[in-house]
C-alpha cells in the first residue's frame, strides 16, 4: 500500500495581489512584502527570496482536527455513501458491503405472454408488485435492466407469444421505491397495485391510455421506428437488449442513460431515464441481442454472434471485434473481462489482447444469461441443464473451473432456463419460463424464478410469477453494481469559530490519503455560510490522485460573502473489490476577519 501525506492543500478562496503598497504617515509609498502563498516562491521589495515565519500566528485564527478519534468522521452525513472507518486503521474507507445498497434487494421479471413486470423481494421470497408494461397490458416485455438506484427500465419487444404489433416496440420506467414514484391524480398518495398474482382492474393499463394508473409507472418512450423515421420490416424494430450506464457523476449521482439495442434496424438507442427522452439513435452495424456496461461505461453489444463495442466517451465510437465463441449470454466483471454463455460453452474476453478462453461442462448444451459475483463465481442458465456454478476468479489465461449444476424444476427443456441474476446477499436467481412449447399467447407457461441458497446445501426456493417470463438481462442491477468500479463518497463539514460579522477564510487542509494500485481519491471542495447554502453550492474543480502529484490542492471557489462552513468531499474508487483507498487525519486551518 502506497502511503501518501499531503502536507497541505491550500484551500484559498480568494486571492491578493503579490505586489502590495502601504500609505506611510508622509504620504509617500512604501512596499510591503507580500504575504507568500505556501507552496509558492515569492520576493521582497528588493527582488530577494522571502521565506515563511513559522512563529507568526495571526490573531484569529483557528484549527479544527478530524482524528476519527477524539472527532469522530462523519461517514453518516452530509451525503456521505458506502463509506465506513476501518478499525485497525482508524481511516475512512469504501464500504464494499453497503457499496449499491438497495440493489439485489428486488429481481423484476419480464411476463413476456401476460405483458407484464413481476416484482420479487429477494428477502421475503414474495412477488410484491406487478406491472403492465403497455398499454393494453400487450407489448411482450423481455430485457429488463435495473439502475443503480434501483429503478427497472423494460424493453417491449412487441413480436411474441400471439404478439405481432411492430408499434408497440417500447421501453418503460417502473419505479423501484415509493419514494420515486409520482402522484399523477394529485389525491396525496401513491396509488400501485402492492401485491401477488394477476394485475387488479383498478391498475391495469387501458389500451390508448398515455399513462398507466398505476402511479410507480413513470413514463413509456416508444421506440418502433428507426432513426430514419421508418418501421422496419420483418416484425418491426424488435428491441433486444437493454443496459444502464455504470458511471457515476463528479457530485456521486448515477448516470442517468439507460441503451437499448433495435434488433433490425442494427441500431442503439441512447434515452434520459428520468424522462424517457431519446437522447441520440444510432447504427452499429451488428444486431444487438444482449448489451453489458463495462466499469469504464463501455457498452458491450452480443450481436448475434459477434462481439461489438461502444466508445460513448468517444462520439459512441463502434468497433466490431469480429465473431464472438458461445454467443447468447453477455456479462462482465470489476476486471473489465467480457463473458459469454451459448451452445455448450462459456467464454472469457480480454480487451487487453483482444483472446478468448473458453469452458465447457458435463451436461451443458445451450448456455442462456449469465452473471457474475463480487467474488468472481459465474452462476450460467442452461436451457434444459438449470444452473451452472464456475469459478472464474483466476486472472485471464489461466482457465475458468466448473464447480456444480443445480436444476430446481428439473433437467428438462421443457423447464426453459432463461436468466441469471443476483440478489444483495449474492445468492443467484434463475427464471424458468415452463415450457419450451409456448404456444399461442404462452399458453400454459407458468413461470417461476428460483433462489438458489449456496451456503445453505444450495437450498432452492421457488417464486411463481406470471405467464411465459422471457428475460435474461440485467434484472436485479447487481451485475451492474459488480461490473463497475467501486466507490464512496465521504463529505466533511469544517465550521469556523470566528466572531459574528467576521470572514472566514479557510487556508489549509491536510490529511494523510492511501491509494494503493488501482485506486484513487478524488478532492472537491465547497463553502457557504449556511447549510442550506452549502448544499446548494457547486464544487469546485477536482484534483485526483494519482494522476495527480502530491502536493497544495488550489480549487477554484468563487469568495462568498459568508464561508463559515467548508465541505470537503473524497471520492474513493477501487477496480478492484478487495481493495480500497483511504483517508484520515483531517485538519482545516481558518483566519478570521
Amino acid at each position: 500500500m502506497t502511503s501518501r501525506r499531503i502536507l497541505t492543500m491550500a484551500l484559498l478562496l480568494g486571492s491578493a495581489a503579490l505586489g502590495c503598497k502601504s500609505e506611510g504617515t508622509s504620504g509617500s509609498v512604501i512596499p510591503v512584502a507580500p504575504s507568500c502563498p505556501e507552496g509558492q516562491t515569492c520576493t521582497d521589495p528588493n527582488g530577494m527570496p522571502t521565506l515563511d515565519d513559522p512563529f507568526n500566528i495571526p490573531p484569529g485564527s483557528g484549527t479544527v482536527v478530524i482524528d476519527g478519534a477524539g472527532t469522530p468522521y462523519q461517514t453518516g452525513m452530509n451525503g456521505s455513501s458506502a463509506v465506513k472507518v476501518d478499525p485497525a486503521t482508524n481511516a475512512v474507507v469504501i464500504d464494499q458491503a453497503s457499496f449499491g445498497k438497495g440493489l439485489g434487494d428486488y429481481v423484476w421479471v419480464a411476463n413476456s405472454a401476460e405483458g407484464t413486470e413481476s416484482k420479487v423481494d429477494t428477502k421475503t421470497m414474495k412477488e410484491v408488485a406487478r406491472y403492465c408494461t403497455y398499454p393494453g397490458c400487450n407489448g411482450d416485455p423481455s430485457r429488463s435492466t435495473v439502475s443503480l438506484l434501483g429503478d427497472v427500465v423494460v424493453a417491449n419487444r412487441a413480436n411474441y407469444f400471439g404478439i405481432n404489433a411492430p408499434a408497440r416496440a417500447s421501453a418503460v420506467k417502473i419505479a423501484g421505491d415509493k419514494s420515486r414514484c409520482v402522484d399523477r391524480n394529485g389525491n396525496g398518495q401513491i396509488d400501485t397495485f402492492e401485491g401477488s398474482g394477476p394485475i387488479p382492474a383498478a391498475f391495469r393499463w387501458p389500451a390508448g391510455a398515455a399513462n398507466s394508473p398505476d402511479e410507480c409507472v413513470l413514463w413509456l418512450t416508444q421506440l418502433d421506428k428507426d432513426r430514419n423515421g421508418n418501421t422496419p420490416g420483418g416484425g418491426g424494430t424488435l428491441p433486444r437488449a437493454a443496459a444502464f450506464d455504470s458511471t457515476i457523476a463528479d457530485d456521486g449521482t448515477p448516470s442517468p442513460f439507460v441503451y437499448i439495442g433495435l434488433f433490425n434496424p442494427n441500431e442503439v438507442v441512447r434515452l434520459d431515464s428520468k424522462t424517457g427522452r431519446i437522447l441520440k439513435q444510432f447504427l452499429v452495424n451488428v444486431r444487438p441481442y444482449g448489451f453489458v456496461v463495462d466499469k469504464d461505461g463501455t457498452l458491450w453489444i452480443q450481436g448475434s454472434g459477434t462481439l461489438a463495442k461502444v466508445d460513448v466517451k468517444n462520439n459512441d465510437a463502434v468497433t466490431n471485434l469480429g465473431g464472438l465463441p458461445c454467443a447468447y449470454g453477455i456479462s462482465a466483471d470489476a476486471r473489465g473481462y467480457i463473458y459469454s454463455s451459448g451452445g455448450n460453452c462459456v467464454a472469457r474476453y480480454n480487451p487487453a489482447t483482444n483472446t478468448y478462453e473458453q469452458i465447457g461442462a458435463p451436461g451443458f448444451s445451450s448456455g442462456r444469461g449469465l452473471a457474475l459475483d463480487d467474488k468472481y463465481t459465474l452462476w450460467v442458465a442452461d436451457t434444459g441443464g438449470g444452473l451452472y456454478e464456475f469459478d472464474a476468479s483466476k486472472p485471464f489465461g489461466q482457465g475458468m473451473t466448473f464447480v456444480t449444476s443445480r436444476a430446481p424444476r428439473g433437467v428438462s427443456f421443457n423447464s426453459y432456463y432463461l436468466g441469471v441474476s443476483l440478489d444483495s446477499a449474492n445468492r443467484p436467481w434463475i427464471v424458468s419460463t415452463g415450457t419450451q412449447d409456448l404456444g399461442p399467447g404462452g399458453a400454459g407457461a407458468t413461470g417461476i424464478v428460483y433462489n438458489v441458497d449456496k451456503p445453505n446445501a444450495y437450498t432452492a426456493t421457488a417464486v411463481t410469477t406470471g405467464n411465459a417470463p422471457y428475460t435474461y438481462s440485467d434484472m436485479s442491477g447487481a451485475q451492474l453494481r459488480y461490473a463497475g468500479a467501486r466507490f464512496g463518497l465521504y463529505r466533511h463539514t469544517f465550521q469556523s469559530t470566528c466572531p459574528a460579522g467576521q470572514k472566514t477564510t479557510w487556508t489549509q487542509v491536510t490529511y494523510d490519503v492511501d491509494t494503493p494500485v488501482g485506486t484513487t481519491v478524488e478532492i472537491r471542495a465547497r463553502g457557504a455560510g449556511d447549510p442550506q447554502a452549502l448544499d446548494s453550492a457547486l464544487f469546485g474543480p477536482a484534483t485526483a490522485i494519482p494522476p495527480a502529484v502530491v502536493g497544495p490542492f488550489v480549487p477554484n471557489m468563487n469568495e462568498g460573502a459568508n464561508n463559515t462552513l467548508l465541505q470537503l468531499q473524497f471520492k474513493l474508487t477501487a477496480q478492484n473489490p478487495l481493495v480500497t483507498p483511504a483517508v484520515k487525519n483531517l485538519k482545516a486551518n481558518f483566519l478570521c476577519g
